[in-house]
């Protein structure tokens, strides 16, 4: 149990362990073509899903070539949504670290541009569904397109346009010097926080039950 001392809100920080998940050899997991998560109904501000009044908020560092994040994002992601941010108990926030090449640095800069028109989780959720070999050039105008193409109320052709600006450049530099100022050590990292204090470092490796145990923590707080 986490002990939260008097009025003063302590900020949990997770570090979950990387998990591979890459089938064959040439580490590429399998395109899937059905979406693992509806995020319908539920609010989207920039880089922030959920009730905007929740008083928890897990934060995700991930890097969209990732395989561990892909994991993640697939696999246990949508139940958190399920049973934690839909009904508004708590809010999810994606910060970039983009550190794995050239795919990361594009695949982040679409994102930020989705979060322009908040659609940045539904734009994060079909990119780590396509995952390919990383900087292998997959991250390409024709697939982004064709995944845009799909998602309610997006802009493709501003979502490009924003891609490409000075704006969205900055603050993708942003994302790594913040990560890297808090002392970020790969991806996927967590951190859950209660208001809006600064977290403290609780590194460890945690598996999916933990996790949902941290917010309860934090819930209960």
């Amino acid at each position: 149990m986490l002990a939260f001392a008097g009025a003063v809100a302590v900020t949990i920080a997770l570090v979950v362990a990387a998990i591979v998940f890459r089938n064959g050899t040439d580490g590429a997991a399998e395109p899937l073509a059905t979406p693992t998560v509806d995020f319908a109904g539920i609010p989207q501000d920039g880089r922030t899903l959920g009730d905007p009044a929740a008083t928890v908020t897990l934060i995700e560092y991930a890097d969209l070539q990732c395989p561990a994040c892909r994991q993640y994002a697939l696999a246990i992601f949508p139940g958190i949504v399920a049973d934690y941010v839909r009904p508004g108990r708590v809010k999810a926030e994606f910060r970039g670290y983009p550190f794995l090449g050239d795919d990361s640095d594009e695949a982040q800069r679409l994102v930020l541009a989705a979060g322009l028109q908040d659609r940045l989780w539904d734009l994060q959720e079909a990119l780590y569904r396509n995952q390919r070999k990383e900087n292998s050039g997959w991250v390409t105008d024709e697939l982004v397109r064709d995944l845009a193409t799909d998602i309610p109320e997006l802009d493709v052709d501003r979502l490009f346009a924003d891609a490409a600006s000075g704006e969205i450049a900055q603050a993708v530099e942003e994302e790594v010097r913040q990560a890297e100022a808090a002392g970020v050590p790969g991806t996927p990292t967590f951190f859950i926080s209660v208001g809006d204090d600064e977290p403290y470092a609780l590194q460890s490796g945690l598996t999916a039950e933990q996790l949902r145990a941290a917010l309860d923590d934090a819930l209960g707080s």
